[in-house]
């Protein structure tokens, strides 16, 4: 439950409004919730005009209609984040192929989904539209898998990715 308040101040009064809504109600609550305050002899009604920052910062309307768990997305995006601050010693250190796999793979995705996120904030389809929302995400999934492609060639072809960070470290 998300707990709205809003509060707005009149020539010494202050007017509260408190209102308890699901994420899911947001929209219609949002569109039907009015703030009255009065100026002078007048009374003037008009809509919330916070509505857009309020909905901006509870989450997506699209995120609830389509049913993922995000939740879980975020979790395992700390699992991942965790486990490199382990493969990189690791793969320095005892460089194998697998552990070299391990480390790509966990890099691949943590670039994808840091990119994602930007593309998910600055390209929002209201701002830039359609057509450079879906070629932001369809560039950096592009850029995962080179990025992926590259790494799996150093670590098959080349002395494998761990010789390859302590060499870097040489120079």
């Amino acid at each position: 439950m998300l707990t709205l308040k809003l509060f707005r101040q009149t020539k010494g009064s202050m007017f509260a409004a408190q209102r308890s809504i699901s994420l899911n109600a947001l929209s219609k609550c949002v569109n039907q919730f009015n703030v009255a305050s009065r100026l002078g002899n007048k009374t003037l009604t008009k809509p919330l005009l916070t509505a857009p920052m309020i909905a901006r910062f509870t989450g997506s309307t699209a995120a609830v209609k389509t049913g993922k768990n995000y939740a879980s997305l975020w979790r395992t995006e700390r699992i991942v984040s965790i486990a490199l601050m382990g493969l990189f010693p690791a793969a320095v250190l005892y460089s194998s192929p697998i552990i070299d796999t391990l480390l790509a793979g966990s890099i691949s995705l943590h670039v994808y989904w840091g990119l994602e996120a930007l593309v998910v904030d600055y390209l929002r389809v209201p701002v830039v539209g359609q057509l450079a929302n879906k070629t932001g995400h369809a560039t950096i999934a592009l850029l995962a898998v080179l990025t992926l492609a590259g790494f799996l060639q150093v670590i098959f072809v080349g002395d494998g990715l761990g010789n390859a960070i302590v060499q870097l470290w040489k120079l």
